[in-house]
């Protein structure tokens, strides 16, 4: 059965966030056996209510990738991403904007981005539709310089379109993807139903610097899906050498013990 979505007193998204955060330090560094840092540790690290946290750690229980334990949570999976290719927003029709928010880099996120952690970010989402007729949740960080010149843009066109119109055009994009069951935030904003299966991916953005301009967790409805790059990122390919959430380093500094 789906894990109930969170209670008044938590806001779904905060929740699903911060699991989507988890998911990716299990993924880049876990191991069946690790352990997680306890709820007061992921509490301080990520400014979220322990509300949030006990969700978050229930939607990866129910995904089968953590086991309570007497002190904190144990791995005892990793997720599977057998792809190179993620469902992305159109031009064919205006997202639905649903947040754009500051906050101060956590420590997967500030290794992923490669920025120092609490570096202040945007953090942007919506729901757009894709090529193929489906329904995407697109969550985007980016780091202060980069966020600042998206924010001297029109915020209504899809992301990619915005990066594009920003200046910001990737060289290289590193995506890794694989299922994932729709947690109920995500169904209810996509239309499906929850623990319906969608395409989850993570998509790293980089520069010809070589610097990280724009990190994305996605979660795609499996009836439609385009390839990584759109609009500024027509360049870029599936890179494996590129910078992607799936390095050691993104989550160098979660995981608690072994």
């Amino acid at each position: 059965m789906p894990v109930p979505s969170p209670s008044h007193h938590v806001r779904a998204s905060d929740a699903r966030r911060l699991r989507d955060l988890l998911r990716i330090a299990v993924a880049g560094r876990g191991r069946p056996g690790d352990l997680l840092p306890g709820e007061d540790e992921l509490m301080v690290r990520h400014g979220v209510p322990r509300s949030a946290v006990r969700a978050a750690l229930g939607l990866l229980r129910e995904e089968g990738l953590l086991r309570p334990g007497p002190t904190a949570h144990r791995i005892v999976a990793r997720p599977h991403y057998p792809g190179r290719t993620a469902g992305t927003g159109t031009g064919t029709r205006v997202p639905r904007w649903l947040e754009r928010t500051g906050i101060a880099a956590p420590d997967v996120l500030a290794d992923w981005l490669g920025v120092p952690v609490g570096t202040p970010c945007l953090r942007t989402e919506c729901v757009s539709a894709t090529a193929g007729g489906g329904a995407v949740l697109e969550t985007h960080y980016l780091a202060t310089e980069a966020a600042a010149l998206l924010l001297a843009v029109p915020g209504t066109g899809p992301f990619d379109r915005q990066l594009a119109d920003a200046g910001l055009r990737p060289a290289r994009a590193g995506t890794r993807s694989g299922p994932v069951p729709a947690d109920p935030d995500s169904a209810a904003l996509l239309g499906v139903a929850a623990g319906a299966p969608l395409l989850g991916a993570e998509r790293t953005l980089t520069g010809d610097d070589g610097r990280v301009l724009a990190v994305s967790v996605l979660r795609a409805d499996s009836s439609g899906t385009v390839p990584v790059a759109r609009d500024g990122a027509a360049a870029a390919q599936p890179d494996s050498s590129a910078r992607t959430a799936s390095s050691e380093s993104a989550s160098a500094g979660v995981l608690s013990g072994r």
